[in-house]
Parts: C-alpha cells; structure tokens; sequence
C-alpha cells in the first residue's frame, strides 16, 4: 500500500474507450442532475470523464486532491493438501487486485451523481427502467447491438463489455493515470495507471466547522500498468492510452 499526498501526484480519469461515436463517449452530468453521455470536445477540466484520448484526458483532471491511497495486491485462493500427499499448503492467484481511494475537498455533486445517479435513460444501456433512477455511471461506457455507446449496467462481465469496432478490446469500466510528480525540473517521474476501474465507493465527510471532503473508490482486477511518459501531460507519450485487451482479462 503507498498513500500520496494530493501535492506530490496529478490525477487523471478517462473512460477505457478510444473511439468516438456520433453520440459522445464521455460521462457528464447536466443541470437537472443526470449522468449523461456526451463529446470529449465540449470538455471543461473537471466536469466531465472524457474518451480515452491524451489529449482530451486533460479535462479528466480531478481537483482539489488532498490524499491517494493505493492499494496493490492480488485475490488468492490456498489449495491443498491432497489425500496422500504431505500437508503442503499452495496459494493460487485467482486474480490481481488494485485499489485506489481518493480523498477531495467536495464542492459539487458531479462524483454523487456518478456513484449514486440518476442516469439519463436515453444513455442508459437499459433505457428508462428503475435501475436507471437509482444507479449511476460506476462501470463505465457499454456498446449496445446498435454500435452506440451508452453507460454500463455492471451486470455483464468484462469480457464481453467489447469497444466499438474492436471486438478484441475491452471498454469496461474507467482508467485512471496517477503522475507522479518529479522532485526537479530534470528527472521524469513514471505515471501508474490502473484500468478498467469500477467506482466501488463514495463517502462524504461532513464537518460543521472545516472543508466538507469526499473519497472516491475504484477498483480493478486487471494488472496495473507503471508507464514512463516520453512527453509533457497533453501531448502524445504522456500516459498509456492502449486499449485493454480481452487477453489481458
């Protein structure tokens, strides 16, 4: 586990597709309150998860970070022992397991309506049913049999959640980059990324006398990627932008 202040790391999120529908594939919310999908291109830093894209993953700044805790671990499972065989216990790894939590001053309910909803029907992969009025965008953008993008229900596995025209990728969930800050103006710091990223929690602390803060939790079991950027935060080689890869699953 490592834990960051929010002035040693830049943070960053962005859905985990690359392509770019005529109907949006980023996550929004609007005045009345809804998630909703719309285009990257209408970005302002912080008010939206724009498409996997190094230049639009800029407007996925999120601000106001005062903690990142990261949790690198892996689910295991102990096997054994066998009959006839001596009392030898093994762990097998069923699957890896990364979890971030951030901690931000709360000054909208852009994260609140993400986590809890409600999210518009017109986007939602299921259209106008309950699920739509009391879940939010936790697990993403999910193409529906017409190619269009539309946000997740979490009720279909990875595996099957495929990008648009890549039947061999995966759009599951979200990406998040973690730069880490260089300590002079001549070294390069590595950005970790996590993919396919479920939002998995949201808390809201309430203080009557101090700054009211939210923590953001999102987990993946897909192997984490530390990246070496070969290019300032904007510009192409800055971040790991490559599609997740069913085989990667």
């Amino acid at each position: 586990m490592a834990y960051f202040l929010g002035r040693d790391v830049d943070l960053y999120i962005t859905t985990e597709s690359a392509t770019a529908p005529s109907g949006g594939a980023a996550v929004s919310i609007d005045v009345s309150t809804h998630a909703k999908l719309t285009t990257s291109s209408s970005a302002t830093s912080g008010s939206m998860i724009p498409q996997m894209a190094y230049e639009a993953a800029v407007s996925g700044a999120i601000n106001d970070v005062t903690g990142v805790d990261l949790s690198i671990s892996v689910s295991d499972e102990d096997v054994g022992p066998f009959l006839g065989k001596p009392q030898i216990m093994q762990k097998v790894e069923l699957r890896k397991e990364t979890v971030v939590s951030i901690t931000r001053k709360k000054y909208n309910n852009f994260w609140d309506v993400i986590f809890n909803g409600p999210v518009d029907s017109d986007d939602f992969i299921a259209g106008d049913v309950a699920d739509a009025k009391r879940m939010g965008a936790r697990f993403g953008l999910q193409f529906s049999a017409a190619d269009t993008a539309k946000i997740a229900r979490g009720d279909v596995f990875m595996y099957d959640v495929g990008d648009l025209y890549a039947a061999t990728n995966t759009c599951y969930g979200y990406r998040l980059h973690l730069v880490l800050k260089a300590y002079s103006a001549t070294t390069t710091e590595e950005v970790f990324v996590v993919k396919n990223a479920a939002m998995t929690g949201h808390t809201v602390s309430l203080n009557a006398d101090g700054v009211t803060e939210e923590t953001l939790e999102f987990t993946s079991s897909v192997a984490p990627s530390p990246f070496v950027p070969t290019a300032a935060v904007g510009s192409d080689g800055w971040s790991d932008f490559s599609a997740t890869t069913i085989a990667e699953l």
